[in-house]
């Protein structure tokens, strides 16, 4: 982590019958995600599991964020069913996620929307693709639009990215 106090940790506080919906951490997925994500995004400043042997969560620290934010962090949770939980907050306090698991009442592919990411309403997910490396480059591509338009308008307004 890089020490920015701005950023808060994300703490996807979960009851027991949500976390077995969601399934077990895929740590393999974990580090293929981290290492694509070294790879393709220049502003990556650190990609870091929280627990070498047994992580639950990946989180990718940005040295920019959209708009005026200075700095940005994006949390990635992969389950061994394919779930995952992919959630952006920056320095401005704005939020959101792309999420694929069971939901009563939403889409098991979702999105939660800035500016602060409510549980709901969700809208369906622009990403339909179901494999890390592919859901991987979706974020990335959705991250980085709203990067360049300095906007997170049309953030999931995507055809089946990547």
């Amino acid at each position: 982590m890089t020490g920015d106090e701005d950023v808060e940790p994300s703490q996807d506080s979960q009851p027991a019958e949500q976390a077995e919906v969601f399934g077990p951490i895929d740590a393999g997925a974990l580090r293929e995600i981290r290492d694509l994500v070294i790879n393709q995004e220049p502003l990556v400043e650190e990609a870091s599991l929280d627990d070498p042997l047994n992580p639950q969560t990946l989180s990718v620290d940005l040295s920019d964020g959209v708009e005026a934010a200075s700095t940005a962090r994006i949390d990635i949770r992969w389950s061994l069913a394919g779930n995952y939980a992919v959630h952006y907050t920056d320095t401005q306090g704005r939020d959101f996620r792309f999420d694929c698991h069971p939901k009563p009442d939403a889409p098991t592919r979702h999105f939660h929307p800035p500016p602060d990411a409510p549980s709901r309403p969700v809208e369906p997910s622009c990403i339909t693709v179901r494999e890390a490396p592919l859901v991987t480059r979706a974020i990335l591509q959705r991250w980085r639009y709203a990067y360049t338009n300095g906007s997170f308008e049309g953030l999931n307004d995507a055809e089946n990215p990547p």
